[in-house]
């Protein structure tokens, strides 16, 4: 069970607090889910399961993992979905002894002939997690935490459209600067020209990132980022690569 935990791919959704990460995550969720993936959800535990719930995500495949105060996501998290595994498993494996215990005991009512009770009644067994989907907190200004970067093997960075464009131009913005795909949000709510001139601005500074806008609640381009995590997620030897070349970069003293 170890070995598969550590071998399912992290997604980590980042950015500042209220850039719309919590909604984000719930439509990546329904989006993985409707390309045959199952995602297991792991909230920051800055707010409780309901509004994950709230936002169409399983709770079979939810689980809460406060961070370390100061810190954005929880480096145990290899613990944390090794748990969060083995709660499904148990709970398939109590399922299927309900329906072996409740097929023995029709037979008995068969017999007396008291009619069956119906296997209906019992919930089926839950299809394994494949891949980790994980929200990080948003401390350190949302934008500068390496640990985060190197928990991902994906990293989903997000823009709110009416950010100030000197924060996006500040220097050792590493979840900007390391961001598999830069996700543009609040579109709807931001003035035109603010959120196209932030957005001409991002592909000026990271000209090769995938770079989206969308309207989250909406479902609006979320295809695209969908696509694009589809595109990582199917290309093992490229995120091997990405992770010895984070293994090599210097280690701040």
């Amino acid at each position: 069970m170890e070995k598969e935990c550590k071998t399912m791919k992290k997604i980590v959704v980042a950015g500042r607090n209220d850039s719309g990460k919590s909604t984000l995550i719930g439509e990546i969720y329904r989006g993985l889910k409707a390309k045959e993936f199952q995602p297991l959800a792991v909230g920051s535990g800055i707010q409780d399961e309901k509004p994950y719930l709230l936002k169409g995500i399983d709770s079979t495949y939810l689980t809460i993992a406060p961070p370390k105060p100061g810190e954005d996501v929880v480096q145990d998290i290899d613990r944390v979905v090794r748990n969060a595994v083995n709660q499904i498993v148990e709970k398939n494996r109590l399922i299927q002894h309900a329906r072996k215990a409740l097929e023995e005991l029709n037979k008995v009512r068969s017999v007396m002939e008291l009619g069956h009770l119906s296997q209906r009644d019992i919930p089926r067994t839950a299809v394994l997690p494949d891949v980790v989907l994980i929200e990080a907190v948003g401390i350190n200004d949302g934008y500068k935490s390496k640990e985060t970067r190197d928990l991902g093997d994906i990293l989903v960075t997000i823009v709110p459209a009416n950010i100030k464009s000197e924060i996006l131009m500040e220097p050792t913005n590493t979840l900007l600067d390391d961001a598999d795909i830069i996700v543009i949000t609040k579109i709807d709510e931001t003035p035109k020209s603010i959120a196209t001139t932030n957005i001409k601005l991002l592909h000026r500074i990271y000209p090769l990132k995938p770079i989206i806008p969308v309207v989250a609640t909406d479902g609006v381009h979320m295809e695209l980022v969908i696509e694009e995590i589809i595109k990582r997620l199917n290309e093992p030897i490229r995120l091997l690569e990405m992770h010895m070349q984070r293994e090599d970069l210097p280690k701040n003293n």
